[in-house]
Parts: C-alpha cells; structure tokens; sequence
C-alpha cells in the first residue's frame, strides 16, 4: 500500500493551490491563473494554517495578510470552520498573534484554557533555529519561531473574481448577509433553501434566518416555491449591474469549505497512518473509514466517493477519491466546471432599480 507517494503528491498540490489563490487575494507572490470562482476566505484560512505546516514562508506571508486585511475577515466563520481541535489550535495561534502584534486588532481570539501535554513543532521540518518559541503560538501549544509581519501584503483587488466575497463585505457589510447574497449569486441553482445556505453561510442557523429574513423584507431576496418547501431567489442580472458587471461575469460558486475541510481530514489521515506499524489489512479497514467520514463534504462539493468498497478496493478508492478531489480543486474535475445559469436579461438602465422592489 503505497503511502508515501500519495502523500508526497497531495501536499504539494495542495501547497500549489493555496500559493496561487493567496497570490491573487493579495500575499506577495506570482499568480500563475486568474481563478473564475469566489474563494471563500475564511474556509481558505483554516486550510492554509494547515497545509502551510509544510512551508514556513506561507504560514508567515498568511498572518501577515491576516494583520493587513483584518477588517475584510470573520472570526466567527474561522471558528465555525475549526472543525476539530487541530483546526482549533491553529486558529487559536493565529488569532492570538493578530492580538499580540495590533493590540487593538479586532479579530482577537478569546482566551483558551492552556492545552494539556507537551507542545508540539508547528512546522513539519525541524531544524529551525530558535532561542525561545513565539508566546502566541506556545499558548496554543504549538512551537515555532518568532515571527514578525513582512509588511509585505496588499489589499485584495475587488475587480478579480477570486475576491467577490470581499466586494459583498464592503458594500453589505460583514455578516451572514454577504454571506447569502454570495451564495444566491454564484450558485449554479436558481433558488436555495435555508439548508443551502446554511452550509456554505458559515454561520449558526439563526443567524443565516435572520440575514435571509432581512433580505427578504428589504425586497432583494423573494421566497420561491419549491418541492421541498420554501427556497429565496436573487436578482442576478439586478445585482450584476449595481456592482458594474453583466450576469454572465458573475464568478463560479465552490462548496470550498467541504472541499477544502475534506482534503486537510486526507493529508491528516496519511501521516498518521504512515507513521502507524499497521498490517494492510488494517490500513484498508482505517482507509473504510476514512471514505465513510469524507464522503458527505466531497458529496457536497461535486466529487463522488464509494463508501463502503470492498477491503482490497479501499485503498484504490482512496487513490481515486484523492485524484477526483484534486482535479476539482483545480478546476478539471467536475466540481469546477463552469456553473450552468439560467439565462438572464441584458442589464438595462431599470436593472438598479429592481432590486429595491
């Protein structure tokens, strides 16, 4: 069963990919494509604090786009999508470094409980010289270096598609109703339940109601009739044109924090079971497992995976799920394809005014 390989090949994709949505959302790098799709920022943040354990410089390049752009992100949705208590402790670390280095730094982390056990390396590679590990980190129970801000990072350029969610921030302000109005614009659906929404808001459930409620007394966000019960629509054509684009230049939607929690729970999964003296057999009943617990997220975000395949197909399925999640990640699978919408009316002078009926 050949670990390595896989493991070697995902991470380094999975450091490609983040690189290259950073360098287009504003951290000092060369960006080799201009992405069609919306990131989700926050979901991208919590994955980057995990793959970047392979590479120092872009751990240091996102906290420091992170004390640039503060005002432009929701630590309520970097909690919300810590799913476990590495995410957790990482997102920890980060937040107490932003509250170490801007005293009045809006996205401070509330206090932890100082984390049982020994403190464990930050980074993957040991080696780096060190007098005494950064307080903010070492409170997380993570140990690395100090590190101060390269001052190196820019705002996002809101005209790239990647950054449309930071464009519905400014003018909406940051909360769940940017959050909803991203949705109902990118979605290749042409309405969404309250389900819907709530999974890609980031947000509790309340919340997403409330934000949908006040869309929806505010005209911009009718109800619809579904089959399975009350949906919300949007005015794509109407939005489009208050933010100076045509429908068809609205960016793609991507289920980003299943996909993207999806593959951190595979990187994690393959060191630990590498580093495990495990039979085969038992690494194809613990690769079941893993199939069974990412199958629902990479459901979600367009990528199939067989479930319960027999011991001798599970790790192959592994294999396969890995190469699918991948190549929607990158845009050649069939998460990425281009959303299919319905088809809207050219803007028109009246097209503003739309959204306030």
């Amino acid at each position: 069963m050949p670990i390595s390989p896989l493991r070697r090949s995902l991470d380094a994709a999975l450091l490609d990919f983040a690189w290259s949505e950073w360098a287009q959302m504003g951290v000092l790098a060369s960006a080799p494509r201009r992405s069609p799709w919306a990131e989700d920022p926050e979901a991208l943040v919590v994955f980057t604090l995990e793959v970047a354990r392979d590479d120092p410089r872009l751990f240091d390049e996102l906290l420091d786009w992170l004390l640039r752009n503060e005002p432009l992100v929701s630590v309520r949705r970097l909690r919300s999508f810590a799913v476990d208590p590495e995410d957790r402790r990482l997102v920890d670390g980060a937040l107490t470094w932003l509250d170490a280095h801007r005293p009045r730094a809006r996205l401070r982390g509330r206090r932890q409980p100082q984390p049982s056990g020994e403190p464990v390396p930050l980074f993957t590679e040991s080696g780096f010289p060190m007098r005494e590990p950064d307080p903010s980190f070492l409170s997380a129970g993570l140990v690395r270096p100090p590190v101060e801000p390269s001052g190196k990072s820019q705002a996002p350029d809101l005209r790239a598609p990647i950054n449309f969610a930071f464009r519905l921030r400014q003018v909406l302000g940051l909360g769940a109703r940017a959050e909803v109005v991203r949705l109902l614009l990118t979605s290749a659906a042409p309405s969404m339940s309250t389900a819907d929404l709530g999974a890609g808001a980031g947000y509790a459930r309340r919340n997403v109601l409330d934000a949908v409620g006040a869309l929806q007394e505010g005209g911009v966000v009718p109800a619809v009739r579904g089959a399975g019960g009350q949906r919300f629509a949007i005015d794509r054509g109407a939005w489009a044109a208050l933010l100076g684009l045509d429908a068809e230049q609205l960016p793609e939607a991507r289920a980003w924090s299943q996909l993207l929690g999806a593959l951190v729970r595979v990187r994690r999964w393959l060191r630990d079971v590498e580093s495990e003296e495990l039979s085969d057999y038992m690494r194809a009943s613990r690769a079941r497992d893993l199939l069974e617990t990412i199958a629902p997220p990479l459901s979600i975000a367009g990528v199939e995976v067989a479930v319960n395949p027999g011991v001798e197909l599970a790790w192959p399925e592994v294999e396969r799920t890995v190469a699918s999640a991948l190549g929607a990640l990158g845009g050649s699978g069939p998460a990425l394809q281009p959303a299919r919408r319905r088809p809207q009316a050219k803007r028109s002078a009246g097209a503003v005014e739309r959204l306030g009926r």
